[in-house]
């Protein structure tokens, strides 16, 4: 007689000649499973250049023309030569390769890119939150000044009129590489599409990455209603 002593999911472990996981076992989504696989990718790539690795700062899905999962932008803090960068690692899901951009010079003191006193920058891409619902295509535009106000609008493409703005003044910036930067702003005025553009007071934050010139992400979020939004810029490699 056979002793029944647990419940699988799945084909039988002696076809596969894996163990399989017992019912009710969480499983990670698809594009969580991609990014895992972006950040073991560039920290192994990262060694091989003989980079220290002390943590990854950021992992965003790279999203194709079609709205597609095609890979990961991972932010590595690294350390060489007694000095600490933060260094851009672009993986592709296809090909499984993962390219390091923007290293440190050895020489150097470090990364000898500033980032813009003021300026516009401009990006395409998938908004969801808010007006945007799950998932629309939107254009997005970065503005600020050397008096260290920003402003930055995410609209879907003429025909809807479809729209949410956010401002106030920039916290922190970092540069990752030419033309690329991370700001850090403390939102204090919000409009919307739902409410006719109307400009409100509006305690939040709002972080923007700029890559080469252009908005690859954003996320931001306020106290006001229905106000958060996240936003993944199309980019082909």
């Amino acid at each position: 007689m056979f002793k029944q002593v647990g419940v699988w999911t799945g084909i039988t472990a002696a076809v596969i000649g894996v163990a399989l996981a017992p019912q009710g076992y969480a499983q990670i989504n698809e594009q969580e499973f991609q990014m895992g696989r972006a950040r073991e990718a560039c920290r192994n790539q990262a060694e091989q250049q003989r980079l220290t690795v002390n943590q990854v700062v950021s992992t965003m899905p790279i999203s194709g023309s079609g709205g597609q999962m095609i890979g990961s932008d991972v932010i590595l803090n690294v350390s060489r030569g007694g000095n600490t960068y933060d260094v851009r690692c672009t993986y592709d899901n296809a090909s499984r390769s993962a390219t390091i951009a923007n290293l440190p010079n050895p020489n150097g003191s470090g990364n000898s890119t500033t980032v813009p006193t003021e300026g516009s920058f401009e990006g395409r891409g998938l908004a969801s939150g808010s007006v945007f619902g799950n998932e629309r295509e939107t254009d997005a535009m970065l503005s600020f000044n050397s008096t260290n106000n920003f402003s930055f609008s995410l609209a879907v493409p003429p025909g809807t009129g479809a729209q949410v703005n956010y401002s106030g003044r920039i916290r922190s910036t970092r540069s990752t590489g030419a033309n690329s930067f991370v700001l850090r702003g403390q939102v204090q005025r919000f409009a919307s599409s739902a409410n006719n553009l109307e400009v409100i007071n509006a305690t939040g934050t709002c972080e923007i990455e700029v890559f080469d010139a252009r908005v690859i992400s954003s996320t931001c979020n306020t106290r006001a209603r229905d106000s958060a939004t996240r936003f993944a810029g199309l980019k082909q490699f």
